[in-house]
């Protein structure tokens, strides 16, 4: 008897977790061909992209700074690499942008290797390259992401290109609390 029980709490379990999440909403969707693209155009946000790319870091530093990235978060340490992304020209643009939108839960942007430019909330890894948020919307698309619970937070992550001009060069991936979009 008390395994039936057990399995059935999983699966009640299963059930409430998983009804909370699912495709994003279309007032999502709309927001991200709108006005959320329109944010990976802003003047602050392409300039800091730009003097990122210019440095040209090699893919092997992008992966082992990554590697000391993550092990760092791990470790509940925070690397000055960490604290500069969070704290510089970039990441104070993104504060406002944010500032702007009340259904915007984090914003972070890469450079054109996926490596990240600046952030409003430390990331899980410094490398977005090998993820899809990074590989199709630097190709040019939008990605909207499934909705998640996060924090009791019903999140959707938007994934835009940064444009300058007609040129892609990087990304920006925008958290939406899908219960605040108008």
């Amino acid at each position: 008897m008390k395994k039936i029980a057990v399995f059935a709490a999983a699966l009640v379990f299963i059930f409430v977790g998983s009804a909370m999440a699912g495709p994003a909403p279309q007032k999502v969707i709309d927001l991200a061909n709108g006005p959320l693209a329109e944010l990976g155009k802003d003047k602050i946000v392409v300039q800091e992209v730009r003097y990122q790319n210019a440095d040209a870091m090699g893919i092997e530093q992008i992966k082992a700074i990554d590697a000391e990235w993550i092990a760092a978060k791990k470790a509940g340490q925070k690397l000055p690499i960490m604290m500069e992304k969070l704290g510089n020209t970039c990441a104070k643009r993104l504060q406002e942008l944010m500032a702007q939108h009340p259904f915007i839960t984090e914003i972070f942007v890469t450079d054109n290797q996926g490596a990240n430019v600046g952030q409003t909330a430390m990331t899980g890894d410094y490398w977005q390259g090998d993820e899809a948020k990074f590989k199709k919307v630097y190709k040019g698309s939008v990605l909207v992401s499934d909705v998640e619970v996060d924090d009791g937070k019903n999140i959707s992550q938007v994934s835009v290109p940064v444009m300058m001009g007609k040129r892609h060069v990087g990304t920006m991936t925008i958290g939406v609390d899908v219960d605040k979009v108008p």
